[in-house]
């Protein structure tokens, strides 16, 4: 069945792309619009540039050798085209561009500023990239109450407050959103006092170590998280923030893509709860850290990128391009790890397993009628 269609974020830019700022406030979609913007690869444009360009220029100059730039999604160079070309977006000043990658600190950190009118600053943190190094920083936030991007963060957010006066507003899709509200929070309180809104677009949480005294963070009430129904990554960790759930057209995983989100006008559209299969995974990562303690955690990660290590290319992209070779490589590590390497695999694979079985056993279950749960949440006929 095809995949009914939407409204989403490329539409509104067409529809909304006439009317500047000043004539219509700044709004969620908008957030997700520059959130979206620090995927665009500008390093050789702007990096570091405390002056600014304009986002028609960036185009100008990111569109002459438009083949040959990295993108992160097919749709990236259509959305740079149309902001660049509307009265909404054109004229915006772009600065601060950022970039970091370091392969020993397991380190991918990109974000961009860019100044709306009136003195106001929407900090654009970008998400997990295609490299595998991107996505092992990502996995260390499930044992490390700081991974190197969210130190950048914060460093990054007290340069653009520095040199800055009035309002500020920070952004960013998947990982990127954890880095808005990992700066927001922990920043000065000088800084956090002009913060005027943070939005992650599903982002995981925090380290649960470190969300105990949230709730006496200034920026914590202006914190919202948008997560669509079937969320897996915004679902991560801890959460204390506004969590808000947005219709989505494509199935499972693939809704972490903004781009099958739907909004009608100026706004998301909403839903009033996530799926079972969200449900289900929620659970399931739950239990695996619960059951796995730090060092063990750290162990699992460690052995699977030591066997990704092993395959072909430094991307994602590699990994699937050579899916076969790269896969008999990684389960030839496997094999060969040693009595106590293999067991902690093992162990970790069978929480995952067997809780995401009894989620989603749970799940059908709760909806036959003639079938009682009691506290314990087990089934009887």
């Amino acid at each position: 069945m095809a995949k009914k269609t939407i409204t989403n974020i490329i539409d509104y830019l067409i529809w909304r792309g006439d009317l500047t700022f000043a004539q219509d406030h700044f709004n969620e979609v908008d957030a997700l619009v520059l959130s979206r913007f620090s995927y665009m690869d500008m390093k050789d444009i702007l990096y570091n540039d405390k002056n600014g360009m304009t986002v028609a220029k960036a185009y100008e100059l990111y569109s002459a050798n438009i083949a040959e730039r990295p993108k992160f999604h097919d749709q990236d160079p259509e959305l740079f085209r149309l902001m660049a070309g509307s009265l909404r977006f054109g004229d915006l000043m772009l600065m601060y561009h950022d970039f970091r990658f370091d392969d020993d600190s397991v380190e991918q950190f990109s974000t961009i500023t860019i100044k709306l009118a009136d003195e106001r600053y929407f900090l654009s943190f970008r998400g997990t990239d295609d490299t595998i190094n991107g996505w092992k920083e990502d996995l260390l936030m499930t044992f490390d109450e700081e991974v190197p991007s969210q130190t950048d963060a914060l460093e990054y957010l007290d340069l653009v407050a520095t040199n800055t006066k009035g309002d500020l507003f920070l952004g960013g899709h998947s990982k990127g959103g954890n880095l808005a509200i990992y700066a927001a929070l922990f920043c000065k309180d000088e800084v956090a006092q002009r913060i005027k809104g943070v939005f992650s677009f599903d982002g995981p949480g925090l380290h649960k170590n470190i969300v105990k005294d949230i709730d006496k963070k200034i920026a914590l009430p202006l914190i919202a998280t948008y997560m669509p129904q079937s969320s897996f990554f915004g679902k991560m960790l801890s959460h204390k923030e506004l969590q808000v759930t947005v219709n989505s057209n494509a199935s499972g995983v693939l809704q972490h893509d903004i781009y099958s989100w739907e909004v009608v006008r100026k706004d998301f559209v909403l839903t009033s709860e996530d799926t079972a299969i969200s449900r289900a995974f929620d659970q399931a990562f739950h239990d695996y850290l619960e059951k796995l303690s730090r060092s063990e955690r750290k162990e699992v990660v460690d052995i699977i990128f030591d066997a990704i290590g092993g395959c072909d290319g430094d991307k994602m992209e590699d990994l699937t391009k050579h899916f076969v070779g790269n896969l008999l490589k990684v389960m030839k590590h496997m094999n060969e790890l040693d009595e106590e390497d293999g067991k902690l695999i093992k162990e970790a694979i069978s929480i995952l397993g067997d809780s995401l079985k009894d989620s989603i056993i749970e799940e059908v279950t709760s909806h036959i009628p003639f079938i009682k749960h009691d506290t314990d949440n087990k089934n009887e006929l």
